[in-house]
């Protein structure tokens, strides 16, 4: 759009012109910006310190009262960015422009930051007129005709100075801008390290919020999940601030720029004050603190409900006080609580909180002073920030967690001694009753003169203990074919609920599970101690078949309920020949391995049962990812009831390898430790094939 502006007509006297003359030397800029061929390239040429200012509160008036009318004489100097605050009043800026014979014609002007509802631009036609470029976020980000985020005007500049106007209008957020000047390969290489940086930021927080919400679920503390709604008021507040959603989704409704900017302003207060009070314990350390801020959260969603019904406008400076009084309470009681309470646990958020206000304050002092602060531009300082205070508030977040388990690890010590003291003093009461019960026996020893006596006592007291291990054993045998009963209808019942209309929750079907895995961790144990009894030399006896070694292996990885059985894979290398065996005792061996393996692998690794055949061997290897077994513990780890020291910290009897490797010997085979290390062992169940089956 082309504006004309009249110009006063000289009449005949030289006078009225050289008097022309003079009154338009003062009614321009006192200096012109010179443009040479090298600026614009690296950085942007700040205008601070070259614009005069002057503010029409009426917001009516037009380029020519600016340029030729009354308020032409009106501007003032203006030394650094424009600062208006929540003013609706129209500000006209005024500048002059030239450029080097050798710079190029074709310029670009940002304005920053791109929260300014009107800002229109008026350059020099070359006929005494104005060209009008119109921008703002009031204007459909397609009219743009540079697309970028902030407001991007084109300007072809002259060797000769030239005068330019621009005026800001707001409506809503505060009114602050500043201006600098960008050569176009200058500007797009600044354009996409912005995008980039935007990129990064968005992928930081996706990847926080991510592992947040796993680590809540993990370990059911809703802090983690609150933090992960943090970080994303964060990702959307400075999203709308640097004008990305005027870009990317409010394209076609422009005039939901500054409200949406309020909305999610508003949502940011009422997440980030419950989260602070919450990280920071407010209720624990001073309740009235914790009230303060639920009151907060209540001013916020007020202002939020008002926002959403349009009258943002209204309410932006009312939000901005709050969250000024707000965050300068939190601060001033989380100094209380470091420096007074001494409460040095809450260094690391105080930490994020402190990084992200000091980058802050060192952005607008960038931005008040220009080159004379050393540094980045005010939004990149912006972007720092924001990375910074998530990354260190993550980590506060964490060291929470961490503190929890240690004070748990700290209490099961405390129990632990208590408990070990306990048993010392136990044991000498032990040591002591032996002591008297050795010097009773002595002399019990000595009042027997005659041998035959003392034969025919020693042939009674072996009867007797005959007897009793007889005795023991039938008792063992009883007891555990009672428990199998109680234990089948457990599991019956655990299997009925988990197949009913409940069965589908996910608490229900959680403690299913757990019943199930309980149930199967007794039945094994009592089929461990009936296989020890039935194991001994006097029963031999067993219940021989052909018995694939494959088949069995699968039916108990769908069958296995200990804890982590999804971790089990199988592999069969080859076609392999079946054995002959007892199927239930082979079963409870494989059983063994795989558990043992379970048991000392990490969590989140798998565990690799291999089969193949070498010869007319059949082999099951069963790979975990474990500690590895202690050179001084490899010759006894098949003994009865030995337990190495690296497998104090988890529950078993001792029985599992010792009864694998019978049951191997009982069929002609064996259980070796084949391989062990730091990252794994690998126990290796060797059997003879049956002869009489061929390979299939």
């Amino acid at each position: 759009m082309r504006l004309d502006v009249e110009t006063t007509r000289a009449g005949p006297g030289r006078l009225l012109v050289l008097l022309f003359l003079l009154l338009w030397c003062l009614a321009m800029p006192a200096r012109a910006v010179v443009l040479s061929a090298s600026d614009g390239l690296d950085s942007g040429i700040p205008l601070s310190g070259d614009l005069e200012i002057q503010r029409d509160p009426s917001g009516r008036w037009r380029i020519a009262d600016v340029a030729r009318g009354a308020q032409r004489s009106g501007f003032a100097p203006l030394d650094g960015p424009v600062e208006e605050g929540f003013s609706r009043d129209a500000v006209w800026l005024r500048f002059s422009l030239a450029r080097t014979v050798d710079a190029p014609a074709r310029w670009l002007l940002r304005v920053r930051p791109p929260r300014i509802h009107e800002a229109t631009l008026y350059a020099p036609d070359g006929r005494g007129g104005f060209v009008e470029t119109p921008l703002g976020d009031a204007r459909p980000f397609a009219a743009r005709e540079i697309p970028d985020h902030n407001f991007v005007f084109p300007l072809d500049i002259s060797t000769e100075p030239a005068v330019y106007f621009l005026r800001l209008r707001n409506d809503g957020p505060s009114l602050r801008a500043e201006l600098d000047l960008w050569q176009p390969a200058g500007f797009e290489r600044d354009r996409t390290a912005d995008y980039t940086i935007m990129g990064v930021l968005l992928g930081a927080v996706l990847l926080a919020v991510c592992m947040n919400l796993i680590f809540g679920a993990w370990l059911r503390d809703g802090l983690y999940a609150h933090y992960a709604l943090y970080v994303l008021c964060i990702a959307a507040l400075s999203v709308n601030r640097q004008g990305f959603a005027a870009q990317w989704f409010l394209d076609a409704r422009p005039e939901r720029v500054a409200q949406t900017l309020l909305v999610v302003n508003c949502f940011f207060n009422m997440v980030g004050t419950a989260f602070m009070a919450r990280i920071f314990q407010f209720r624990r350390h001073w309740p009235p603190a914790a009230h303060f801020f639920n009151a907060v959260v209540v001013y916020n969603f007020v202002a939020f409900v008002l926002a959403l019904a349009g009258h943002h406008a209204a309410i932006a400076p009312w939000v901005s006080a709050g969250s000024a009084a707000s965050t300068l309470f939190g601060a001033v009681f989380v100094c209380y609580l470091l420096f007074v309470r001494r409460q040095f646990q809450y260094l690391l958020p105080a930490s994020a909180f402190a990084v992200g206000t000091v980058l802050g304050l060192y952005g607008l002092l960038k931005l008040w002073l220009g080159d004379q602060v050393p540094g980045a531009t005010p939004d990149r300082i912006y972007w720092l920030g924001t990375l910074c205070h998530l990354v260190l508030l993550n980590v506060a977040v964490a060291d929470r967690t961490r503190r929890a388990e240690r004070d748990y690890r700290a209490e099961r010590e405390r129990v632990l001694a208590v408990r070990l003291e306990a048993e010392q003093a136990l044991e000498g009461t032990v040591v002591r009753r032996t002591a008297e019960l050795q010097q009773t026996n002595a002399a019990l020893h000595e009042e027997i003169a005659a041998r035959t006596r003392l034969e025919a006592r020693l042939r009674e007291s072996l009867e007797v203990e005959r007897q009793a291990i007889v005795q023991q054993r039938e008792f063992v045998s009883m007891v555990s074919h009672e428990f199998r009963t109680p234990l089948t209808v457990i599991d019956g019942a655990a299997q009925s609920l988990d197949i009913s209309k409940l069965g589908g929750e996910p608490v229900v079907k959680q403690r299913t599970e757990r019943i199930r895995r309980a149930v199967q961790r007794l039945t094994m144990l009592i089929e461990n101690i009936l296989l020890a009894d039935r194991l001994q030399p006097e029963h031999r006896m067993l219940r021989l078949e052909v018995v694939d070694m494959a088949a069995l292996a699968r039916g108990l990885c769908e069958s296995f309920h200990f804890p982590g059985a999804s971790r089990l894979s199988i592999d069969v290398r080859e076609p392999l020949p079946k054995v002959r065996g007892d199927r239930a005792l082979l079963e409870i061996a494989l059983q063994n391995l795989m558990q043992n393996a379970l048991k000392y692998s990490p969590p989140e690794r798998p565990v690799h049962v291999v089969l193949r055949h070498t010869g007319d061997i059949v082999q099951v290897d069963v790979i975990d990812r474990g500690p590895g077994v202690a050179m001084p513990d490899k010759a006894r780890i098949f003994e009865k009831y030995f337990r190495a020291e690296t497998a104090s910290a988890v529950a078993g009897t001792g029985l599992g390898l010792h009864l694998s490797r019978e049951i191997a010997r009982r069929h002609g085979g064996d259980v070796t430790l084949h391989e062990t290390g730091t990252s794994g062992s690998t126990f290796r169940l060797a059997l003879p094939a049956a002869p009489s089956e061929p390979v299939t």
